[in-house]
């Protein structure tokens, strides 16, 4: 018994760990999506329509394009809600299935 068969990780913990990357990965897309996609929305939305194309005035411009932000924030978190929701279920009906095997 060397030291390299004691460092091997067995497969559940390539299981363990592969899981715990891709949970890291989406919560990660997630998180940047809520922080930059309203970003974008707010600039966008006051310099393209406001600003150039409907030609408002600054206050208007910065409300609106505010309101836009907040809907843009609205619907990735409902797009996050929805899919953590949906992935619990499926996990759920995954563990279950694996319940009735062992049995």
């Amino acid at each position: 018994m060397g030291k390299k068969s004691l460092n091997k990780p067995t497969s559940s913990q390539r299981t363990t760990a592969k899981k715990d990357y891709n949970s890291f990965k989406v919560v990660l897309f997630y998180c940047l999506l809520i922080i930059i996609l309203p970003v974008i929305t707010f600039f966008t939305v006051k310099n393209a329509i406001c600003d150039s194309l409907l030609n408002m005035n600054p206050i208007s411009s910065n409300i609106s394009s505010a309101m836009c932000a907040v809907i843009a924030l609205h619907v990735a978190l409902g797009i996050y809600i929805y899919r953590a929701y949906f992935a619990a279920e499926d996990s759920a009906d995954d563990q279950a299935d694996v319940d009735k095997k062992q049995d």
